[in-house]
């Protein structure tokens, strides 16, 4: 195969590297000021308060937010991973290393009930995680000793589970590893910013409410719970590309760029299994990850109690609301993803705005921002018979009243993000007449069961089925009918508990498996000393990435001639591997990589420094890890005769790789260095020119 090299005009020197950019003055005042927040941080109140001041103020907000995401990369990984992290190992071989440490405090149960740790926003937060692990764990308990693990000041668990023990975060993060399984429920909100340091110690089962971590991340990184967690998150996704693109995107101050990737496959490779509550958010780990990131991943509905009572007419005199007023409620807060503009334009366009009968009630609190502002403002400039108001936040007993007071439920999404909307399936359970639109998981409700509308729907669509089912009540009823016996049929607690427990039965199972293995193999090794098991926990890690493909695949691409002191990249070399960065694709990882010839033996570790210069990087100089190789990962080395190559091919290295599935890619570059190039051994051989390619079938 010939592969010509980039046109260069005549004379022209090769492009020089970009140089490092020096520390902006935003990141030398980002990390006093970040040290200096951290309490609010870890503060809810005072958090909140702070943000809506701050989001009234959308320049301060931006300038506020650019300054805590530059301090995001400010330290190498070693330094960050404290004594649990071996440099001389791959990450594989480092989360391997302490499980062995931990493999005799974790012996398995012969009998009874498995010990589960729960980790979960618990009541009394308002979180809707919350309230959906008390569901969960009324069908549970009667399958495991469940103890309770929650980083909050206070927990106030129901009756029928105030029995179950409660520990803090703090003492799970020391006594994890004596659990015989972990259940971490996930979402993208501060409350769970505390997780992502627990799961990297003590993995388990994690239950992904929301697809996109970005929150989540940031809040870990910002408040300390888990220094750099975004964007080494951001970088073990999606590479360089987003790298580049978040750091530009926040120096512009562009809205917020931890919005833009979900940031998610540290959490997919981590966890040993993953549950998920709608094919949608399988389908955006394939798009996002490839095929590779769905094989150990379930979908399991989001769980729905029956309503105890269902009053209509006591839950209306509650609220005020007339015996023959035709209620519209949507749930939740008030949000810019909620489309609450297109329900309010839908709303004054109808009839219903001028009947002194009809009113429209959001019921939840306003957004802290210039869009629910705008949301005020709307409200304001309606007819003054338009009956639209904002209820604000409520406590749960409101929260039902209202639901048993509607007649209508109105609950619109956009750009879903993997997340399944629980204020839908409220409205669903209380037999609501409910009008979504195909985004993300509420797509896949029937239409019988949903007044669907297309996902990018007319307002004037919306506002016609409002005006239907002001008309029909029998439609309404149907509807109501039949969301509930859809929700009787898949997504009752004790049904989706009997799924949950075959996750954690496979789980386990998976678990039980390779720690029996690495049991054995330490009965065999015996290793005498800490460097001893860490040589086993290298070869185990080796032969378990020769059986298993990795999530995705990689390129890695040798740029080891570029990183010795005063290297520069060559034009050739930084022109392909500027293109391939650039490339974005789902199933496959770009990954400049180089020869550490100063270990025993040689390996090759990711060249984040090097590709950091290229592509002018702000990050500063970064530790660089050992790389995990897979079957089906492709080698390319863009230039046959370097040393670094035949050094690789000496150590047996690439020999190695070959025997695992990895493909070895070398461009010859010259007629003279094809000899060389075929004693290293190679799968394909490219070559830069006719010439070489004449030379090679010569010697063939």
């Amino acid at each position: 195969m010939v592969m010509l090299p980039p046109a260069q005009p005549d004379g022209a020197p090769a492009p020089a590297p970009a140089a490092p950019r020096a520390a902006s003055p935003l990141r030398a005042l980002a990390r006093p000021l970040l040290l200096a927040a951290r309490p609010v941080l870890r503060s809810p109140r005072v958090r909140q308060l702070a943000l809506r001041i701050l989001k009234r103020f959308p320049t301060l907000y931006q300038r506020a937010y650019r300054m805590v995401m530059a301090s995001g990369s400010a330290a190498p990984a070693a330094a960050r991973a404290g004594a649990d992290h071996v440099a001389a190992l791959s990450p594989r071989a480092n989360a391997i290393l302490r499980a062995l440490r931990t493999l005799d405090r974790a012996e398995p149960r012969a009998d009874g009930k498995p010990r589960l740790a729960f980790v979960a926003p618990l009541p009394p937060q308002r979180s809707g995680i919350a309230t959906y692990s008390t569901e969960l764990l009324m069908e549970l308990t009667a399958h495991a000793d469940i103890e309770l693990v929650a980083a909050q000041d206070e927990v106030r668990m129901p009756p029928s589970l105030a029995h179950l023990p409660l520990r803090s975060a703090a003492w799970f993060d020391e006594h994890g590893a004596g659990y015989d399984q972990v259940l971490y429920q996930l979402g993208n909100s501060p409350l769970h910013s505390h997780m992502f340091a627990l799961m990297a110690r003590h993995p388990g089962v994690v239950v992904l409410h929301d697809f996109f971590l970005g929150g989540a991340l940031v809040h870990a990184q910002m408040s300390g719970a888990a220094p750099h967690a975004w964007r080494e998150a951001l970088f073990h996704s999606h590479g360089y590309l987003a790298v580049r693109a978040s750091e530009a995107a926040a120096a512009s101050g562009r809205g917020q760029v931890h919005k833009d990737w979900p940031a998610s496959l540290p959490v997919l490779e981590g966890a040993t299994r993953t549950i998920v509550h709608s094919q949608h958010a399988r389908r955006l780990a394939a798009d996002w990850y490839g095929p590779g990131a769905t094989g150990r991943i379930d979908v399991i509905p989001h769980p729905r109690t029956p309503p105890e009572t269902l009053d209509r007419a006591a839950a209306r005199a509650a609220l005020g609301i007339a015996p023959d007023c035709f209620l519209v409620c949507s749930f939740g807060f008030v949000a810019p993803h909620k489309l609450t503009h297109e329900l309010l334009q839908a709303w004054t366009d109808s009839n219903l705005h001028r009947e002194r009968d009809c009113a429209l009630v959001l019921v939840g609190a306003n957004h802290d921002s210039p869009y629910g502002m705008e949301v005020e403002a709307l409200i304001r400039r309606a007819s003054p018979n338009a009956n639209i108001r904002i209820a604000g936040w409520t406590d749960d007993d409101t929260y039902r009243q209202y639901l048993q007071a509607a007649d209508v439920g109105v609950q619109l999404r956009t750009n879903a993000q993997g997340e399944s909307s629980g204020a839908v399936l409220d409205c669903m359970n209380y037999g609501l007449a409910t009008i979504v639109n195909a985004n993300g998981s509420m797509a896949e409700f029937p239409d019988d069961a949903v007044w669907r509308l297309a996902d990018a729907f007319a307002v004037a669509e919306l506002t016609a089925a409002l005006e239907q089912l002001r008309r029909d009540p029998e439609r309404r009823r149907l509807l109501g009918q039949h969301a509930v016996a859809l929700l009787d049929a898949s997504f009752r607690p004790a049904k989706c508990a009997r799924q949950y427990l075959d996750t954690l039965t496979q789980a386990r199972a998976d678990t039980a498996a390779r720690h029996a293995a690495w049991r054995a193999a330490l009965a065999r090794a015996a290793p005498q000393d800490e460097a001893a098991l860490q040589r086993l926990a290298a070869t185990l890690a080796d032969a378990e990435a020769a059986r298993q493909p990795g999530t995705r695949r990689q390129l890695l691409v040798d740029v080891s001639e570029c990183v010795r002191p005063g290297a520069a990249f060559d034009a050739l070399t930084a022109a392909q591997l500027r293109e391939l960065l650039a490339q974005d694709s789902a199933g496959l990882r770009v990954e400049p990589v180089y020869l550490d010839t100063t270990a025993d033996p040689p390996r090759y570790r990711q060249g984040r420094n090097a590709a950091g210069r290229l592509l002018g990087l702000g990050w500063p100089v970064q530790d660089e890890p050992v790389l995990d190789v897979h079957a089906g990962d492709i080698f390319y080395a863009p230039d046959a005769a370097a040393p670094a190559l035949a050094a690789a091919a000496q150590a047996g290295l690439l020999a190695a790789w070959r025997a695992r599935g990895v493909t070895v890619n070398l461009l010859v570059r010259a007629p003279g260095d094809a000899e060389a190039a075929r004693t290293i051994g190679a799968d394909r051989l490219l070559c830069g020119s006719d010439a070489v390619a004449r030379a090679l079938q010569q010697q063939a």
